[in-house]
């Protein structure tokens, strides 16, 4: 069904108040908030329209009117006006002048500065590291059967770890292993090596096992790394009325205390820039919702940021945040160890 202009107005009017109020609104109210030209009896007919519409909720018949989770829907895909992220990139890009040595660095502050400038809590979970890419590798000679591994990445050093080798292993031995695991990893992601782990079946024994070493270590990597979650302002959801609600904290909780739960948040928008889901209909939680991005540093996509916060969260400052923080660090450069 198709919802008139002077729908779409008292629906916005509405919305814009109670994000801010987190009160029932009145015709009265709709009437000094957009419509001071129409009569009260016909704003209270719209009104009612759009309850029948399914767009709001009236929960005592004396009562003004609240939004449903179907009206945020609305109002995310058709009325809200959107800060452009290029007025975000200058208020938050403060946060990130100084240089990062890590990815994982940038990430934390990254986590801080969402939760900061909506006042909601934050999530940052790490992914796409699959696609990361090997530029070199060394192995270094450490005695008594053992050598450290040091991998070195599209961004930056990735991984070190001491690994064992055959015994009775002379110098030339490093030389020509360094030789042949850089021929083989190198200009590859870290899918295409750990797909082919069969590779080294026809190598000799000692370097078959620095081989499968090095695999099992890239391996072992992307497992720990993936799904890690970054998290700031949990306690933030307790300034929004509707969490004084026991019940409701215990929904809110059961997500951000979920990796399954945060997981299946991002899983189930991987193609899309940006994704928002609202309300128990989209997996999410009653009176919940969910704001995510991705998240993309020196060229590679690294993972997703998520704004979590009651249905009436300030969707027009949340993506604008989110924009302006994920376009600041988008051209991120590690800093020199």
């Amino acid at each position: 069904m198709n919802i008139s202009a002077r729908k779409q107005k008292i629906l916005k009017a509405l919305i814009d108040d109670y994000i801010v109020h987190c009160e029932p609104i009145s015709s009265n109210q709709i009437q000094s908030l957009c419509l001071p030209n129409v009569s009260s009896a016909t704003i209270r007919s719209e009104l009612g329209a759009l309850e029948d519409m399914g767009y709001l909720v009236q929960p005592h018949k004396s009562a003004g009117r609240l939004p449903s989770s179907k009206a945020y829907r609305y109002y995310v895909d058709n009325l809200m006006e959107v800060e452009e992220a290029n007025k975000q990139v200058i208020k938050v890009s403060n946060y990130f002048e100084d240089k990062f040595s890590k990815v994982e660095e940038l990430i934390k502050n990254t986590v801080k500065v969402i939760s900061d400038e909506t006042n909601y809590t934050s999530l940052v979970v790490l992914g796409g590291s699959e696609n990361i890419i090997i530029r070199d590798i060394k192995l270094i000679d450490l005695g008594n059967n053992s050598a450290l591994v040091v991998v070195i990445t599209n961004n930056g050093v990735l991984k070190d770890k001491v690994i064992e080798i055959p015994e009775n292993i002379d110098g030339k031995f490093f030389v020509s292993a360094n030789n042949m695991v850089v021929d083989l990893f190198a200009t590859k992601t870290l899918r295409q090596i750990i797909d082919t782990p069969n590779a080294a079946d026809d190598m000799l024994y000692e370097y078959r096992m620095v081989f499968k070493e090095i695999v099992h270590m890239l391996s072992d990597y992307k497992e720990s790394r993936d799904g890690q979650v970054y998290l700031d302002g949990a306690d933030k959801i307790f300034a929004h009325k509707e969490f004084e609600s026991v019940d409701n904290v215990k929904k809110f909780l059961s997500v951000i205390g979920t990796k399954e739960k945060i997981h299946q948040l991002i899983s189930e928008n991987n193609n899309l820039d940006i994704n928002i889901k609202i309300g128990s209909d989209e997996s999410v939680g009653d009176n919940m919702a969910v704001v995510s991005v991705k998240c993309v540093i020196g060229g590679e996509e690294v993972g997703h940021a998520m704004v979590i916060g009651p249905e009436r969260m300030d969707y027009q400052k949340v993506i604008s945040v989110l924009g302006g923080v994920t376009k600041s660090i988008e051209g991120f450069k590690r800093s020199e160890e």
